[in-house]
């Protein structure tokens, strides 16, 4: 490699640190008719860009966009036939999904306000210097990049406050939650799309979140969509927005969060047509706008999850078979609470912590009694089971009450029973060790060390 390639390699890693972290990343079209225009703003760009097209009409514009998609568009406003503001007021009732900055020598007070109501992100009046440009470049990637964030942040505060305390871990020391948070880690580092499965309440939109906050798409936006009792027509206009003759039509899921993870909540739930909808936007990678007569490319990884047993709704015919296997590409299995009880205290004590924090209140101790009783009990509901009863311990002062309608169900391994019954023995003589070894008919050694792997 030669001097004079290591020179311009840095020349533009130091102009992409000074204008920014995402010009290197964009994408732009240049629509002028003057070939001086077109050739000094494709030479500015193209060192500093990821990628450069140039029209010289509005109609060579109009093909380009109906291939490629742009993060900004350079437009002049005096060109022959139509001018820029007239072919924009045009692209936006096809659809259109990038922002546009005006450049124009003639900056009068009409044109402006046209400008302005037709969502034109900057101004730019000619002649102007190459500096410039990549200037207004850059703030236009940075405004885009803070509306993104705006419209997730709301989803996010949307989804709890809890939700995103434990998008980073999973809580838990046992073997089988290290097993998880291992095959999760190893999932996130592929870009495919993921299926996360697990009985209710095991935690999947955790794991989800966590999927993401591992992965390489991380600083990028993660969008979460339930599917569960949504119409056709409402899981459409979410995913793909809508376009209208109004600059503010309403933009969906899958611009809010390109480059990001979407998951998609008990996807199995959907109705036949939103369906087909997946399965369409899935094999293209393309899709279009409600209302709107032009297609859009997306990058995003589909992370998701399903109330019931996908392999068997495929089975039953209510899930499409080709969106199964769209989708089950690479399997992320949550092991509901009863074969993690070593879990239950740590998972316990976290919710004691963030919860009596949300509501103000003295978090309870937890006695060794309380210990006994909450592990030997299986969880049927798992983690949100002992969520609520967390709370309620939190609003009562301690567990006792809370603990009162703690059952057990029969679905339960060889480890879990006997845990359950030591546990049941111990907590039936008041914690006396030695009595409950006598009535097991075990030695006190063996009471002892159950006892110390499970934390009592």
């Amino acid at each position: 490699m030669t001097d004079q390639t290591h020179k311009k390699q840095d020349m533009g890693q130091e102009a992409g640190t000074a204008f920014g972290p995402d010009l290197a990343k964009a994408s732009v079209l240049v629509v002028d008719d003057e070939l001086g225009m077109r050739h000094f703003l494709k030479k500015a760009l193209s060192t500093k860009c990821r990628h450069v097209d140039v029209a010289a009409t509005p109609a060579e514009a109009s093909a380009y966009l109906d291939g490629e998609s742009y993060d900004v568009i350079m437009l002049d406003n005096i060109m022959p036939g139509m001018t820029g503001l007239e072919w924009l007021a045009d692209q936006w009732q096809i659809g259109l999904r990038s922002d546009i900055i005006l450049m124009t020598a003639y900056a009068d007070l009409d044109t402006a306000i046209e400008a302005l109501r037709l969502g034109i992100s900057d101004f730019l009046l000619k002649p102007f210097h190459s500096n410039q440009v990549l200037n207004a470049i850059s703030k236009s990637l940075a405004k885009t990049a803070l509306k993104r964030q705006n419209t997730v942040l709301r989803q996010e505060l949307a989804a709890g406050s809890d939700l995103l305390r434990q998008r980073d871990t999973f809580v838990g020391s046992s073997q089988a939650a290290q097993t998880l948070r291992d095959t999760i880690e190893r999932a996130a580092q592929i870009n495919a799309p993921v299926v996360i499965e697990g009985e209710t309440g095991t935690g999947k939109h955790i794991a989800a979140r966590m999927l993401h906050s591992v992965s390489p798409r991380a600083h990028k936006p993660f969008a979460w969509l339930p599917c569960f009792g949504i119409s056709f027509e409402d899981f459409r206009e979410r995913l793909f927005g809508r376009v209208d003759r109004s600059v503010s039509s309403g933009e969906g899921i899958l611009n809010t969060a390109e480059g990001g993870v979407l998951f998609l909540e008990d996807v199995d739930l959907l109705p036949p047509a939103g369906q087909n909808l997946l399965v369409e936007w899935l094999s293209t990678g393309r899709f279009q706008p409600v209302g709107g007569g032009r297609s859009f490319q997306t990058d995003i990884r589909v992370v998701c999850c399903s109330k019931g047993n996908m392999k068997q709704a495929v089975e039953d015919g209510s899930f499409r078979t080709d969106l199964f296997y769209l989708l089950n590409v690479h399997e992320v299995w949550i092991p509901p609470l009863r074969e993690r009880p070593s879990d239950v205290i740590e998972i316990a004590e976290f919710f004691l912590t963030s919860l009596s924090a949300r509501m103000g209140a003295v978090a309870p101790d937890i006695s060794a009694s309380d210990k006994r009783r909450l592990m030997a009990h299986d969880w049927p509901g798992n983690v949100m089971e002992l969520r609520n009863v967390v709370e309620r311990a939190i609003i009562q002062g301690g567990f006792e009450r809370a603990l009162q309608d703690v059952g057990s169900t029969e679905t339960e391994s060889l480890e879990a029973v006997e845990q359950r019954h030591i546990l049941n023995v111990l907590q039936a003589c008041g914690g006396n060790k030695a009595e409950a070894a006598r009535i097991l008919g075990v030695a006190r050694k063996t009471i002892d060390r159950k006892c110390q792997a499970w934390g009592l």
